[in-house]
């Protein structure tokens, strides 16, 4: 048996706040050596999870915005099997979303009717203003594929005809923990089957496990043997409602914390 960790990161492995991991090192550590494979799963841009990804000691995939393309480093197992495409040095793509042109293009039929701005309208001061990111780290999180961020001024009231906007220009929207996610032809949850397919050919007793906090996590949620979804800062949790969803209690890291490690002692791993 090898278990397959897939996590959100902003508000789960990462405080919503801080961006920091440190609450769950000692989970992160527990997964490395017992073997099993954390894999990334973010609205976060591919430009973002690789420093991310090898400050964590990472080997493995990554899942960027949202779904929208499954990336897997030059050499690891997973990659003779068919179906991947070069993707710069050391990399393999599997691309799920719509190009990012195409998702702005559409977007652009019916923001401006919200006030609503994605990234492409925003620059690197405003995102980071927005995010409380660095302006280098804005500027990674601006260099999108897939799936674009967008901003609303009035949330709460724009929301339902925002989304149902998105739908009848062919889009998909859904809401993190920041902002709406605005992509199409792919979701959290649909890169999770995907990958998890490959693991499973390579070896068929694969457990799987997910961790998110929005509802844009629910896809991925409901892709895995074993869903986690931790509190919000508030303590408080997402409203969803799957088979087998454990509510951790705590917050971000320290819920992933709390959760993985429960769940490497119930393995035995």
């Amino acid at each position: 048996m090898r278990l397959v960790v897939l996590s959100d990161l902003d508000g789960t492995l990462l405080d919503h706040q801080t961006y920091s991991h440190a609450p769950a090192q000692p989970a992160l550590e527990a997964l490395k050596a017992s073997g099993a494979e954390l894999v990334p799963c973010s609205s976060k841009t591919r430009a973002e999870l690789l420093p991310l990804w090898r400050e964590l000691g990472l080997s493995g995939p990554i899942i960027s915005e949202n779904g929208g393309g499954v990336f897997l480093p030059e050499g690891h197992p997973l990659a003779s099997q068919p179906g991947w495409e070069p993707a710069g040095p050391g990399w393999l793509l599997w691309p799920l979303g719509m190009p990012i042109a195409e998702v702005r293009a559409r977007l652009a039929s019916f923001a401006p009717r919200f006030g609503a701005k994605g990234f492409g309208q925003l620059s690197d001061a405003e995102v980071a203003q927005l995010t409380g990111l660095s302006l280098e780290a804005a500027a990674r999180a601006r260099r999108r594929e897939f799936d674009e961020p967008v901003w609303l001024p009035e949330p709460e009231p724009q929301a339902e005809a925002f989304l149902a906007a998105a739908r009848q220009a062919g889009l998909e929207a859904t809401r993190g923990g920041r902002f709406f996610h605005v992509l199409s032809g792919a979701d959290k949850g649909r890169a999770a089957r995907l990958l998890l397919d490959l693991y499973r050919r390579a070896n068929p007793l694969i457990v799987s496990a997910g961790l998110g906090d929005a509802p844009n996590d629910a896809p991925l949620l409901a892709a895995v043997d074993r869903p986690y979804l931790v509190a919000r800062s508030d303590g408080s949790h997402a409203g969803l409602d799957l088979p087998g969803l454990v509510r951790v209690p705590l917050p971000g890291p320290a819920g992933f914390n709390q959760a993985v490690l429960g769940l490497l002692g119930e393995l035995g791993l």
